[in-house]
C-alpha cells in the first residue's frame, strides 16, 4: 500500500456544464484558493476531494466508467501512489454538526490513547523497543505543541486541557468542561486541531472549505501556521474569503479561480 506524500496537480474536466475546465498546479505545503461568491471553490474542492479518494481507481486492473465519467485527474507525489490519506473540514450547515463532527474527533482520541495504554500495559520493556507500536501510539512532543495551541487560544476565555487526564478533557477555570457548551468556533478550531494531530505526523492533504466562518481574527491569522507546526507533513488545500487568512506570510500560496480557469 503506497501513500502519495501531496497532490502536485488537479485537473477537473467540463465543470458548470462544460463551461469550464479546471487545471491547478499545487504546491507540496499551502494553496490557497480565491475568489468571488459563486465562482465554484467549494465545487473545485469537492471534485479535488473526490479525485483524491478515487487514485486507487488510476491505477487498479478494476478501474471503473464511473471514475472516467467524472472527469477528475489527480496527479500525486510520488506519481505511482495508490492512496491519499486526506482529511475534509467543512462549514457545519447546522449548529448540531459542530458537535457531531467534534465528538467523533474526541472519540478517536480517546480511542488511541487507550490503544496506547494498552500497549504499555501489555509489552515487557525491553520487547517494546523491537514491537511495532500500535498506529495511535502517542508522540508527546506533538502531544505537547497540540495542549500548548489550545492552552494559547483559549486562554482568553480561561479554558484549558487538563493533561492529568487521558482523555481529551477541557477545563474552565479549573473545571472540567462539557464541549457542548463552546461556542461554533471554538468546536471548529478544536475540530482542525485534532484532526491534524490525529493523522500523528504522515503525509496528508487536509482540504478546508471556508475554515474561518466562526473563528475570531487572530485564529484565522495563525491557523495555517499552527497547522503546519502540528504536521510539518501535511498539504493543506483551502478556500476563503477572509484576508486574515493569508496575513500571515501567506500572500504567494493564493490562486485565484479564474488563474486555473482554462
Amino acid at each position: 500500500m503506497k501513500y502519495a506524500d501531496y497532490i502536485k496537480e488537479i485537473e477537473i474536466d467540463a465543470l458548470w456544464g462544460g463551461r469550464k475546465h479546471i487545471k491547478w498546479t499545487l504546491d507540496p505545503q499551502v494553496n490557497i484558493l480565491s475568489g468571488v461568491n459563486g465562482d465554484g471553490k467549494s465545487t473545485i474542492l469537492r471534485n479535488a476531494m473526490a479525485g483524491a479518494r478515487h487514485v486507487y481507481e488510476k491505477h487498479s486492473e478494476m478501474r471503473t466508467d464511473a471514475y472516467e465519467r467524472q472527469g477528475i485527474h489527480v496527479t500525486t507525489e510520488p506519481e505511482d501512489a495508490e492512496y491519499v490519506r486526506f482529511d475534509w473540514i467543512g462549514t457545519p450547515d447546522v449548529r448540531s454538526e459542530y458537535d457531531v463532527n467534534l465528538q467523533a474527533l474526541v472519540e478517536k482520541y480517546n480511542e488511541n490513547e487507550n490503544e496506547t495504554l494498552r500497549y504499555e500495559n501489555e509489552t515487557q520493556p525491553e520487547v517494546a523497543t523491537k514491537t511495532k507500536r500500535p498506529t495511535g501510539y502517542e508522540n508527546n512532543a506533538t502531544k505537547t505543541i497540540l495542549f500548548d495551541a489550545i492552552d494559547r487560544l483559549f486562554e482568553a476565555s480561561h479554558k484549558s486541557v487538563d493533561r492529568e487526564k487521558r482523555e481529551f478533557t477541557l477545563t474552565f477555570w479549573g473545571e472540567p468542561l462539557d464541549l457542548k457548551v463552546l461556542s461554533s468556533g471554538e468546536k471548529q478550531m478544536l475540530t482542525i486541531l485534532l484532526a491534524v494531530y490525529l493523522e500523528r505526523g504522515e503525509h496528508c492533504v487536509l482540504f478546508m472549505d471556508e475554515p474561518e466562518v466562526s473563528l475570531h481574527v487572530d485564529w484565522q491569522k495563525s491557523l495555517i501556521a499552527t497547522i503546519l507546526l502540528l504536521n510539518p507533513n501535511v498539504q493543506i488545500i483551502l478556500s476563503t474569503h477572509s484576508p486574515a487568512m493569508i496575513m500571515d506570510g501567506w500572500m504567494d500560496k493564493v490562486t485565484e479561480v479564474s488563474e486555473i480557469t482554462v
